[in-house]
């Protein structure tokens, strides 16, 4: 098994199964801030989908520390990039422009990785609010592409799906309440003289991956690939990014929530006692350290079983009717 790492120090309450819903109010962007992130080094695990999952990204490690930068357009901007209302900078020299409306969030261009986007012929639909799990929508696309080897048109789709909900465990941390949103975007790519996008000269297709809980305005983690092909130019570039914020609000930093439910004896061989207010607490689902549910227990009088655990870390998530999801983690000997 591989060996991860969770700061789950004590027993705290937390509503693991609630809607969270993306908002204009509560996720949009705000000019003049910047979010403090960092590059995350390992490969992302983006393959959870449906409700109540975990996501996995608990083998990811701290890269470098970067800062992103939410702010106005300038006037250079405006004149590039029209309609545009917010300028992002990731802080990795990545730059997306969008323009905000109080429905949906629309993308006007894109500075990534030495290539520029610019939608002025079409912006693309990255965003509706409000966004709840399920919710699912695709938009058309079109403008410029520029390049080191050439420039000219492209046109294509983007979709944009709120396609699960869970629990992320990211490095040594631990969110409830996440949604996770999946955007891709395919376009064709043609000669600028190419006006009726009849002979496509390549492709750029990229996926991003971005996971929101109701605490901070910001994703918790962005997770990116794209993939830009032009075979006539013989040209060819892949980039990717995984970002996390350095200081988001942790499911497991609440300690300050009374009545409060413990575990003893913690390390547990054989049955685990419960204190505190638990009698609303009825069933108790085991994690691993990989955020699989191993074992499912009623909770009787007050204790578990859990002799039939091999030895090693997890997590209890206990629930009950009309009560908030509690996670605990033990070491079973």
């Amino acid at each position: 098994m591989k060996k991860f790492y969770l700061i789950l120090l004590t027993a705290v309450a937390v509503n693991n199964f609630a809607q969270t819903t993306i908002t204009k109010a509560n996720n949009d962007f705000l000019i003049g801030t910047s979010v403090n992130s960092k590059n995350l080094l390992g490969t992302p695990d983006n393959s959870a989908t449906g409700s109540n999952v975990t996501f996995n990204n608990s083998s990811l490690t701290d890269g470098t520390l970067i800062t992103a930068q939410v702010s106005a357009p300038s006037a250079g901007d405006l004149t590039t990039f029209p309609g545009t209302t917010v300028k992002f900078d990731d802080g990795n020299g990545d730059l997306i422009y969008y323009k905000s409306s109080p429905t949906q969030l629309e993308i006007t261009g894109a500075v990534v990785a030495g290539a520029v986007l610019n939608f002025s012929a079409d912006n693309a639909l990255y965003l509706k609010f409000p966004t709840a799990f399920g919710n699912s929508y695709n938009d058309t696309a079109r403008g410029t592409f520029t390049t080191t080897a050439g420039s000219g048109l492209f046109r294509g789709t983007i979709t944009t799906t709120a396609d699960a909900t869970g629990t992320l465990l990211l490095g040594s941390q631990f969110f409830s309440n996440v949604i996770r949103l999946k955007s891709v975007q395919t376009y064709n790519l043609f000669q600028s003289t190419d006006t009726f996008y009849i002979f496509s000269i390549g492709t750029l297709a990229s996926t991003f991956y971005t996971y929101y809980d109701n605490l901070n305005r910001y994703p918790l983690f962005t997770s990116t690939a794209a993939t830009i092909a032009v075979p006539l130019l013989s040209f060819s570039q892949t980039s990717s990014a995984a970002i996390a914020q350095t200081n988001p609000v942790l499911a497991t930093q609440n300690n300050s929530i009374k009545n409060k439910v413990t575990a003893y004896p913690n390390p547990v061989a054989e049955t685990l006692f419960f204190a505190g207010d638990f009698s609303n607490y009825k069933l108790v689902k085991v994690l691993n350290m990989e955020g699989r549910v191993v074992l499912t227990k009623a909770i009787t009088d007050g204790k578990v079983n859990l002799s039939s655990l091999h030895t090693g870390n997890y997590i209890l998530r206990l629930s009950g009717k009309n009560q908030k999801d509690q996670s605990i983690q033990i070491i079973k000997k």
